[in-house]
């Protein structure tokens, strides 16, 4: 099942040294505000909670979705790009929902 993105609530991260938004659940593309890229995010196949790829799309390992507002070269490029453990750091800030997080930052 898929949600619409402004009905979720959002953890701040940084991937790949970039700030980003994630939440566990499936995220509907179309409802993704402009400037905004919209990832999948997979975990490790032992189940430990490790995001191990970023892509467009993902079928098995669902971890979340991630949003952005710069797109992940790497990703646009080949279609996926794969992580290490340092390349995904939790802020520890509060959850907040895309109207909040938009309107800190002041966008749209």
């Amino acid at each position: 099942m898929r949600y619409q993105a402004n009905e979720l609530r959002y953890e701040q991260i940084t991937v790949l040294e970039k700030e980003a938004i994630f939440t566990e659940l499936r995220v509907l593309r179309d409802s993704v505000p402009k400037g905004f890229s919209c990832y999948e995010v997979r975990h490790d196949d032992e189940c430990q909670g490790n995001p191990v790829e970023i892509a467009k799309g993902i079928l098995v390992n669902f971890y979340g979705t991630l949003l952005v507002q710069e797109s992940l070269e790497q990703v646009e490029k080949e279609g996926r790009c794969f992580l290490e453990r340092e390349d995904w750091n939790y802020s520890g800030e509060r959850s907040f929902t895309l109207e909040e997080y938009m309107e800190v930052r002041g966008i749209g």
